[in-house]
């Protein structure tokens, strides 16, 4: 994988990782609740229930792209106008209401089995990933250790979002809900951005 392919890789994954969606809205609504220690408990239910389906992603797109060939430029190119489009909805988005999401009772057990589930329960996770991580790879290189390294990268960069989340709860909330349209309008031109860039190093 090109180095300018990798770094544009990061940084549509720092982005589309820092969107409020339902992970985050249960670390702050447990971080702000019951404390730092009880949303970290909520990030590592999230961040196990990830790791499975990483996982599956790398070994399923393994077998199935490594055969594909040429076939897998196609692949890519769709990939470029899949980021750009979901960098225009994520501009449109209307606010998640955050502030409507409530916290557990203080039991580990049970809020990291939430922060589990709410994380893996979500089948659009698989689909994303399915459809995001082709279009970075590079079809003359090892299709799994690609895969492997982007699946790493992206655990890594959530776990350290997430955990920030726990840690700046009382900031981050407040921002969240006072800029949240904002978050998605500069959010949305960064992705758009990512896909016209990454259309740009394809053309070279």
């Amino acid at each position: 994988m090109e180095l300018s392919v990798y770094l544009t890789f990061i940084l549509a994954c720092t982005i589309l990782i820092i969107l409020p969606g339902p992970t985050v809205a249960v670390v702050i609504a447990n971080s702000l609740k019951h404390g730092t220690k009880i949303g970290m408990v909520t990030v590592a239910g999230g961040m196990v229930a990830m790791a499975i389906l990483l996982v599956f992603v790398t070994l399923g797109l393994s077998a199935i792209l490594e055969n594909l060939g040429q076939t897998l430029t196609y692949i890519k190119w769709a990939g470029v106008v899949y980021l750009i489009y979901i960098g225009y909805k994520t501009w449109t988005a209307k606010t998640s209401q955050l502030s409507g999401v409530k916290a557990q009772a203080p039991n580990p057990k049970k809020i990291f089995m939430r922060g589990f589930i709410v994380s893996i329960s979500n089948p659009k996770s698989l689909v994303f990933f399915g459809a995001f991580f082709p279009q970075f790879l590079n079809p003359e290189g090892n299709i799994t250790a690609q895969l492997a390294l982007m699946s790493i990268s992206f655990f890594t960069i959530a776990l350290v979002l997430d955990s920030a989340w726990t840690l700046m709860v009382n900031i981050a909330k407040n921002f969240l809900l006072k800029s949240e349209t904002i978050i998605n309008r500069v959010s949305g031109s960064f992705l758009m951005l990512g896909g016209s860039l990454l259309a740009i190093i394809k053309e070279k």
